[in-house]
């Protein structure tokens, strides 16, 4: 191999392997490995090929079939793999017998001197591949890794303070990459929300804290106000791509997640008085300017210093407002009502050119940041008082 230098050309003789990161590497390991592929095995096996990694299925009614059949095809590979200078790693084979019987069974195969019986679940590229091909234990086993991911960025992301809320979506980004790895192969058995529901609380947590709010506000609410989908439409919606990979779709799929997204907000029974502010999902994700902090997810969700919050959550005795007494101290008639912050309102009314009302206060932020801001500062002030 010959390389420029600082002093000029160079020569090194390579004996094993290719240099890393070299431009011919990856071509010249696929022409030397093609010849897996392309040996005649038993009639009911295949070979799949990743980098190095050689994984073989095998296909029969009779367990002894299975048997025979693999430990054939693994002596067909290790022989032609002897031929191109290259060994196998034969300690590290695992087998999985994926079968429907109701009792457990095993089998044993052969790869050189070692004897490997099948286990209940195998690990390969990532995904977590068990018996009975429902992927139970692969979401729990991504779920604890995404949460311990999650709790050590979590200490990056404290409710008060701290980064900025779109930093604080990137760094949620990461919690979603570990938890839809490989998603086009157990999109299925998210269906089932059993098997789902570990995944779903953790995407959840990181989503208040993109957003710095309270643990009682709702999945749905939660979701709108950290501009992010759903997990379970994640899930679907990386399935739809990668049936469709050969086409440049991400913008049609994404279409389609935000309106079911859109469809089930509407629908829900919960984040109500969000969904009163926020109606529609496009225009609130799709803005230019506005940062979330601690005091704003308060006022758009309900869910902070009011006396009627506190009185539900067991931490005040009641739920009036000390100025108005006859009326309950929610979020609507401290921020739209109440005489208290008059003078913080009247600066909003100012730049609207009118009263603001919940149906107009969102529409107002996103036509300007200084907008957002002025209703961030009046969020921040009053509920600081």
């Amino acid at each position: 191999m010959e390389f420029t230098t600082d002093d000029g050309a160079e020569n090194y003789e390579v004996t094993a392997g290719v240099p890393q990161g070299s431009i011919l590497g990856p071509i010249l390991w696929n022409v030397m490995y093609d010849r897996i592929l392309r040996l005649e095995l038993p009639r009911s096996a295949k070979i799949v090929e990743f980098a190095d990694d050689i994984a073989i299925t095998v296909v029969a009614k009779h367990f002894n079939l299975v048997e025979y059949y693999s430990n054939e095809t693994i002596r067909l590979v290790r022989a032609a793999l002897t031929e191109l200078g290259l060994q196998t790693a034969d300690q590290k084979t695992e087998v999985l017998l994926v079968t429907s019987r109701k009792v457990t069974e095993t089998i044993t195969v052969r790869a050189g001197d070692h004897y490997i019986t099948s286990a209940p679940c195998i690990r390969y590229l990532g995904v977590h591949i068990d018996a009975r091909l429902r992927f139970e234990e692969h979401l729990c086993i991504v779920s604890d890794k995404a949460n311990w991911v999650a709790g050590s960025l979590l200490g990056l992301m404290p409710n008060i303070g701290g980064p900025r809320s779109s930093r604080r979506r990137l760094y949620a980004s990461v919690v979603d990459s570990i938890l839809l790895y490989g998603d086009p192969v157990w999109s299925e058995a998210a269906e089932n929300q059993s098997y789902a529901r570990q995944a779903v609380s953790i995407h959840r947590r990181a989503c208040l804290r993109v957003i710095c709010g309270f643990c009682s506000i709702s999945h749905e609410a939660t979701y709108v106000l950290a501009s992010k989908p759903p997990l379970t439409l994640l899930i679907d919606e990386r399935s739809r791509l990668y049936l469709r990979r050969l086409e440049n779709v991400e913008s049609e799929e994404r279409a389609k997640t935000i309106e079911e997204w859109q469809a089930q907000w509407t629908c829900s029974r919960k984040g109500r008085w969000t969904h009163r502010l926020i109606p529609n999902i496009i225009p609130w994700i799709e803005r230019r300017h506005g940062e979330v902090n601690y005091h704003l997810p308060q006022l758009l969700t309900g869910h902070g210093c009011f006396r009627s919050y506190l009185c539900r959550t067991n931490n005040d005795t009641g739920d009036q407002c000390p100025v108005c007494p006859a009326a309950v101290e929610d979020v609507e008639h401290v921020i739209f009502r109440c005489p208290r912050f008059t003078e913080e309102r009247e600066v909003l009314h100012h730049l609207f050119g009118g009263p603001l009302e919940p149906e107009t206060l969102v529409g107002f932020m996103l036509e300007a940041e200084s907008n957002w801001l002025a209703v961030s500062t009046f969020a921040q002030s009053v509920l600081t008082d």
